[in-house]
């Protein structure tokens, strides 16, 4: 019995040190307790490895981690020693001080940020000498010195290469230090699946002749992309790519699916506010149904117009637009113009709003057609606990068929078809849980009281859906391998666009153009 003590007392003396030293083993556990949220436990361990026998096989690892363990702690104090042991250990490594003007950032301390900083000599063209840049850009800005914080986020922005997570972090300074940039590529995409009460609701074929309400299982998804080229501050070409799909799967509705196709070339004028954009739109809805002559799908119109943005400053834009519409029932083509103003601005941290009030006039070829009419739009995002939202939007439309009496309703030969139209929607949303990638859950109800009796409807709708906003700038320092070791947590939320009304004004086109349309 005694010779197995010994024995196995042999065994656990060999067995230890590896267990203890400083080489992957050690790091590997404090890295799956970090990820596991044991902060205390990995300092413990780490410390262990660094202080047994051959704990110094690897130290400038070790401390690394240590140094990380320590932040997760909340102990920046011996994150701070750790760091200038590893200054001294490596001392051609300008690493530990850019993590050390971090940390005094945060604290608050910029003057030792400061020197912190111009004591890290990095290696030219290298990921840290732009996270040199990088921190440097911030520190200028804590310290309220704005001409000297873009002139380092511009040093930044031409360095050959970067760590992704500095890459996000200079995509978000960049929007903080210059809000009137614009990202050179962004992207909405959004889809919903859920259930209509009435498919009829909106359709843009004559409801009159549609028959009864219809209820069915509904999938929509839209595609918005920009691009704006990066060739001076004064004028820069755009383009702009959008598409929206709509399906109903009931047999009886499934003819007022549609899709629709449009592009927007122009040119951006401006630097900075004010900033117009002078561009052409056309676009197409080609309907899956089809009418007397042909089988669907058909083309159901084709549109040419001449549009102008113009930015007066963040909170407030004016829009106008003017072109011909051409349909397939050639009664309804018409010039059109239209134009309006919105805006949104944060009330508060929590709540942020957004509006547009927007008129419009078609000048028809049948009579009947001719309208002027106005819109109200306007939407609430509340900010929740844990990243979670509330949006709340509503749209008012009025729409005056002034030269329409006994045309839609032969019911009512002296009147006029005049249309109030009200869509009302909530949707909540999760946290993002990739960069700009949300799940919302929604309700919609929409409801049009008509003059023209066969023209009003209700409709409620339940919906999920999947929004991916984003924007990307492809001139970005080129992305160097990740180094999870020394990756620094900027504190990024994500690379989410925020709305704008632009969005909502694309999103609810009767908001512009005609509630008779597609909406």
């Amino acid at each position: 019995m005694g010779r197995l003590l010994v024995i196995a007392g042999l065994a656990c003396a060999l067995l230890s040190p590896p267990a203890l030293a400083g080489g992957p083993g050690a790091a590997a556990r404090a890295e799956a307790l970090l990820a596991d949220g044991r902060a205390e436990e990995a300092v413990r361990t780490l410390k262990a490895a660094l202080a047994g026998p051959g704990g110094e096989a690897d130290p400038s690892a070790l401390r690394w981690w240590l140094a990380r363990a320590y932040l997760a702690a909340g102990n920046e104090v011996w994150a701070l020693r750790t760091l200038a042991e590893l200054a001294e250990l490596e001392p051609a490594d300008c690493e530990p001080a850019l993590w050390s003007a971090w940390i005094l950032m945060r604290q608050g301390a910029m003057e030792d940020a400061q020197e912190a900083l111009e004591g890290a000599t990095c290696p030219e063209a290298s990921p840290s000498a732009a996270r040199r840049l990088l921190l440097g850009a911030k520190l200028a800005r804590f310290a309220d010195r704005e001409a000297e914080a873009r002139e380092r986020l511009a040093e930044a922005r031409q360095a050959p290469a970067a760590y992704p997570e500095d890459r996000a972090a200079l995509e978000q300074l960049s929007r903080e230090l210059e809000p009137e940039r614009v990202p050179p590529l962004s992207w909405r995409l959004e889809f919903q699946t859920g259930y209509a009460e009435n498919a009829r609701a909106g359709s843009p074929v004559d409801p009159a002749a549609a028959g009864a309400d219809v209820s069915s299982p509904v999938e929509q998804g839209s595609l918005w992309l920009r691009f704006v080229a990066p060739t001076g501050r004064w004028l820069r070409p755009a383009l702009e790519v959008e598409a929206r799909g709509l399906a109903y799967t009931e047999t009886a509705v499934e003819d007022l699916g549609y899709l629709q196709l449009g592009a927007r070339p122009g040119m951006l004028l401006g630097p900075g506010w004010p900033r117009a954009l002078l561009a052409y739109r056309v676009e197409g809805l080609l309907l899956a149904g089809g009418d007397r002559y042909d089988p669907g799908p058909n083309w159901f119109y084709l549109g040419h117009r001449a549009e102008l943005d113009l930015e007066l400053m963040p909170a407030l834009s004016f829009f106008a637009g003017a072109g011909r519409r051409q349909f397939r029932e050639l009664g309804r083509t018409r010039s059109e113009v239209d134009g309006g103003l919105g805006g949104g601005f944060e009330a508060g941290s929590m709540v942020r709003l957004l509006g547009a009030l927007s008129a419009r006039y078609h000048a028809a070829d049948k009579d009947a057609y001719d309208l002027w009419g106005l819109s109200l739009l306007a939407s609430t995002e509340l900010r929740l606990p844990e990243r979670y939202s509330l949006r709340v939007g509503v749209l008012l439309g009025y729409d005056d068929y002034h030269r329409s009496a006994g045309y839609f309703d032969a019911s009512r030969a002296e009147e006029d078809r005049r249309d109030l139209s009200l869509r009302l929607s909530f949707t909540a949303f999760t946290p993002a849980f990739l960069p700009g990638l949300k799940v919302g859950l929604g309700y919609e109800y929409a409801e049009r009281f008509s003059t023209a009796g066969p023209y009003d409807y209700r409709d409620h709708r339940g919906l999920v859906k999947l929004v991916w906003a984003f924007s990307f700038d492809p001139w970005l320092p080129a992305a160097a391998d990740a180094d999870p070791l020394r990756a620094l947590d900027h504190g990024l939320e994500s690379a989410e666009l925020g709305e704008r009304i632009q969005d909502l004004l694309r999103q609810d086109e009767a908001a512009q153009r005609s509630s008779s349309c597609v909406e």
